[in-house]
């Protein structure tokens, strides 16, 4: 097949002395021909542009010529073109597209503007009879940044004919782009070195170094005479530095990969696969759920320095958040989060989320098995496939929360700044509570407050217009959306919530974790029940029959209101025999009026987010109505049966003898028999 083949490559196909093709090509060159003769044959030759003599490589078309007429080329017909001479009865090949001028920057272009109206003006000027001494003498009063003599215009007039437009453009430089002067090896070296190392600040020095060592067990290098400056280097600083910055060029994707990591790269060039809300037809069609850590020190009710968790799900169709602080993320902190959500939004067809331990946990799933929402897992370390929850934390922490005492900012580039605003002497020393004195945590807020700023953010994303390309709120979103509301019933809710324990009624009732809980609605002494802890206040517990049917609501005044996790601390505290409980130390030692300022934002942003909300009522997820009735009932026999209790205060009343719980049940039976 007759094709382009470089010099030394015919050469060696067809038995040619090399030097003696070049010097068959050169005596052709001279007499501005575009063929030579190689023995007795013609053959057509061309420079293109690379690595070679003079940055080009002579090329030999492998199929000679019929015939060897010189053709006649004028100035101003570009030669850019491959053209392969036809044969008899053969057929014609399609000329293959030269993309050199493309390449050529703009500068460059408008140098070979110039050069080739110079040479127009040149052929216009020879048919005119104008000799050429008479036309550089014009041309060096128009043109003198050239310097133009014969010598230069008749090359660039060769170099036109040849190579068209591309050749009178300054492309010193250009055409060893991408070249290096570093062998195989070593390109694969320090490439091998930079995709290992290059995460962090790249020491090129420290890599020349290595190269060299590695040429000591390679090809036998003086290594040792290198770093004595007796033996010349292999290659400079800059070399290494080149090669690299020209490989990375063309892969950039591998150089976001070894100096930002992986989750970078996919965050940077990853192709958009659209919004998400456009899959999403209306609301509570699907919920994200995500935890993220606040960018704020707060203050615990022990006076300790913690970072808190925020967990928050967002409607997907509309925007709506609701969200929560805890100071860990787990599976309590969830189910509390979603009775919230249940709460405000209504029941979900099926929730979003991550592969995280707490997402996952059997409790967790448990809960949502029973209430019948499905759970779509997230591919793992693809935090895009639940972009609006994690779009919506980057909104909240860069909103009010950045202005909060105690902001450690977004990253540890930004922590280090607000770092360095305290003298490092100063950075040494501890507060009176152990915790280590740091730039802007003099003034901590407490959780309390934390929270408080957490809801006020949350209810002003509601309500928020201004900002967003619509022009509509969440709640705009939220309201005109007629999709029915389906509520969820807190009994059933608690039935899978928390962790049932079975229990036999006693005769003093239940009890459960050393605890004895009452109510007149218990089934007979020795009937097997299942019982459930309000997750909220352990005095509290819902009793089910074993189908999981609601009896009834029991309850135990002999503790204060605790919720799980702070009964699991006492627990832990009692076992390990701690004697007490440290001091709640003083709350933040922010003024006063910054405490009712929070509170004073957070009332009037819950006024405004209210008054915005469209009043609607949920529909009830099955015939809870007889459930109702008795809890109401059970409430207004507990406030008739408190109010025996209310005693006026008396000063130096004498001691008298406790009442119990369990004297009131026996005193109410007796006076309905």
């Amino acid at each position: 097949m007759a094709e382009w083949k470089s010099a030394k490559k015919f050469a060696q196909e067809k038995g040619v002395n090399y030097d003696a093709v070049r010097q068959a090509v050169s005596r052709a060159n001279k007499a501005d021909k575009k063929f030579c003769k190689i023995g007795s044959k013609y053959l057509y030759f061309r420079y293109i542009y690379g690595i070679g003599h003079g940055g080009k490589v002579l090329q030999i078309y492998s199929e000679p010529i019929q015939s060897a007429t010189p053709e006649c080329v004028e100035v101003g017909v570009p030669i850019q073109t491959e053209v392969v001479p036809t044969q008899a009865n053969t057929k014609s090949i399609t000329e293959t597209p030269d993309i050199s001028y493309f390449t050529l920057t703009a500068e460059q272009k408008e140098e070979a503007n110039k050069k080739l109206c110079i040479l127009k003006e040149y052929e216009k000027a020879r048919k005119r009879g104008v000799c050429v001494v008479d036309f550089l003498k014009v041309c060096d009063i128009e043109h003198p940044e050239y310097a133009l003599n014969e010598a230069k215009l008749f090359r660039w007039r060769r170099d036109y004919k040849k190579s068209g437009i591309t050749a009178l453009a300054d492309k010193r430089g250009v055409v060893r782009a991408g070249s290096t002067s570093l062998d195989e090896w070593m390109q694969e070296f320090v490439l091998t070195k930079f995709r290992a190392h290059g995460a962090g600040k790249m020491n090129f020095l420290q890599l020349r170094d290595a190269l060299h060592k590695e040429a000591h067990f390679r090809v036998g290098y003086d290594y040792y005479g290198f770093i004595m400056g007796e033996v010349k280097s292999l290659c400079g600083y800059g070399t290494i530095k080149r090669f690299i910055e020209n490989y990375y060029k063309a892969n950039s994707l591998e150089y976001l990969m070894v100096t930002k990591g992986e989750d970078k790269a996919k965050s940077y060039r990853q192709p958009a696969m659209g919004n998400q809300k456009e899959i999403v037809t209306y609301r509570n069609q699907e919920w994200q759920i995500d935890s993220s850590p606040l960018d704020v020190i707060v203050l615990d009710k022990d006076g300790k320095q913690i970072r808190p968790f925020i967990l928050s799900i967002i409607d997907t169709y509309s925007g709506r958040c609701v969200a929560s602080l805890n100071k860990t993320s787990n599976s309590l902190a969830l189910i509390r989060l979603l009775w919230k959500a249940f709460s405000k939004l209504g029941k979900p067809t099926y929730i979003k989320g991550d592969n995280g331990k707490d997402y996952l946990s059997k409790q967790f799933q448990e809960l949502l098995n029973g209430l019948g929402i499905d759970y779509d897992r997230a591919i793992a370390y693809s935090g895009d496939e639940k972009g609006s929850v994690e779009r919506h934390f980057g909104v909240m922490q860069h909103s009010d929360i950045s202005f909060a005492h105690g902001y450690i900012g977004s990253c540890l580039r930004d922590r280090e700044a607000i770092e360095q605003r305290t003298p490092k002497r100063e950075r040494t020393g501890t507060d009176n509570n152990g915790n280590a004195i740091k730039t802007n945590q003099k003034f901590l807020m407490t959780f309390e407050e934390a929270e408080a700023l957490l809801e006020e953010t949350v209810l002003k994303w509601d309500i928020m217009r201004v900002r967003r390309k619509s022009d509509l709120s969440p709640l705009d979103r939220w309201n005109a959306c007629n999709k029915e509301l389906v509520g969820v019933d807190y009994a059933k809710f608690l039935l899978y919530a928390s962790e049932g324990v079975n229990r036999i009624v006693g005769k003093k009732g239940l009890s459960v974790e050393a605890m004895v809980y009452v109510s007149k609605d218990l089934p007979p002494v020795g009937t097997e029940v299942v019982t459930r802890h309000n997750i909220d206040n352990l005095q509290e517990i819902y009793v089910f029959d074993a189908k999981g049917n609601f009896l009834c609501t029991a309850w135990d005044r002999e503790i204060a209101a605790l919720s799980a996790e702070d009964y699991k601390l006492a627990k832990k505290m009692f076992r390990e025999d701690v004697k007490a409980i440290r001091k709640l130390i003083r709350s933040a030692q922010a003024s006063e009026f910054t405490k009712l300022h929070l509170a004073y934002d957070l009332e009037k942003m819950q006024d405004t987010h209210r008054k915005s909300l469209k009043s609607e009522s949920m529909a009830e997820d099955g015939d809870i109505s007889a459930l109702k009735q008795q809890l109401k009932e059970e409430r207004e026999i507990r406030a008739i049966t408190g109010a025996n209790f209310d005693a006026p205060e008396i000063k130096k009343q004498p001691k008298q003898k406790r009442v119990t719980w369990e004297d009131v049940v026996n005193g109410y039976i007796s006076e309905s028999a």
